[in-house]
């Protein structure tokens, strides 16, 4: 129980600062935003004639195609647009519209959200730490009857509950206002997705459960790795900046190491899992969904090994 009120103390830490409050209203307002925009701007015309409009992309495809492998583009450039093509030319001959807007759909549409909940959680985990030494309140918890390892502990638990709640409140905003706008139905909606070089057709509801799973496990890595860097500085401003930075620069790194044999092995290439879902989306191959939740199981034990490591030697400036 005493350790429990540690971790609620935690979590009413969190909630009591401002940007807290705003990063749970942000996205909310964004999907509510973005709901009613595709709301009022569908066009009717194109539902129906969606054909016409599919049959258009795809001659523009076959020159993107073929631009891509004249520019010598990465090669996933291009597996991306023959993915496309191949996709269009299935819904064409089996009459799938891409224009069918359904709730579930708009939660799929709505996936990318998920990235800016990134650097929310990043803020948070990166200052948790930090901030109470560039504040000096942590001298008030280590003179408690706690050891420095629950203490830390706490605050990681915390961390994660945050980044759940950011993410339910996410989801659910998506569903509750997709479906008011769209319909609530759409679970049985066919979507396309590329299993050995062929198209597969499966349900949308699948894959959206499936990238949401997918997308926490990211977040709990990012809190780790965020959680990592607030241990290692005394100033929450610089922690904040060097997570975001990692995360930005790691991104961008993964593009000018993907034709290296080692890039399979760094934490960036796998920290996107749900390239998985899609096949020929992947960066840097030889890699796999199973690979990855290996490597990042790899990452996070060593991050979280130096975070208490380095918690448990820390001084105290006076």
């Amino acid at each position: 129980m005493k350790f429990l009120s540690l971790v609620s103390n935690e979590w009413i830490k969190i909630f009591s600062r401002t940007r807290t409050w705003v990063f749970i209203a942000l996205p909310i307002l964004i999907v509510l935003g973005v709901a009613i925009y595709g709301k009022v701007t569908e066009d009717d015309t194109v539902k129906s004639n969606w054909k016409q409009e599919v049959t258009q992309q795809n001659k523009e495809l076959k020159s993107q195609i073929a631009e891509a492998k004249k520019d010598n583009s990465p090669k996933f450039v291009a597996q991306s647009l023959e993915n496309e093509y191949k996709q269009n030319q299935y819904a064409l001959k089996n009459d799938i519209s891409p224009y069918e807007t359904t709730s579930w759909k708009f939660m799929k549409d709505m996936a990318p959200l998920s990235s800016l909940l990134g650097l929310f959680v990043i803020v948070i985990a990166s200052d948790i730490v930090a901030g109470e030494f560039a504040k000096g309140t942590i001298k008030m918890l280590l003179i408690r009857p706690y050891s420095r390892w629950k203490i830390l502990l706490s605050k990681l638990i915390a961390t994660l509950a945050f980044a759940f709640f950011l993410w339910v409140i996410l989801v659910v905003a998506t569903w509750l206002f997709g479906s008011i706008l769209y319909g609530f139905g759409g679970m049985d909606q066919p979507y396309l997705s590329m299993i050995d070089g062929k198209v597969h057709e499966k349900l949308i509801s699948e894959y959206v459960l499936a990238n949401m799973g997918l997308e926490f496990i990211e977040f709990a890595v990012t809190v780790f790795l965020a959680f990592m860097v607030s241990t290692l500085f005394y100033s929450s401003s610089v922690a904040i900046g060097i997570s975001l930075f990692l995360t930005f620069a790691g991104n961008a790194l993964v593009l000018f190491i993907s034709s290296k044999s080692w890039a399979k092995y760094t934490l960036f290439p796998n920290m996107d899992l749900t390239q998985y879902l899609d096949e020929g989306l992947q960066v840097v191959k030889g890699m796999s969904l199973s690979f990855s939740l290996g490597m990042l199981a790899i990452y996070s034990a060593l991050f979280l090994i130096i975070t208490f490591a380095v918690f448990q030697k820390r001084d105290v400036k006076a």
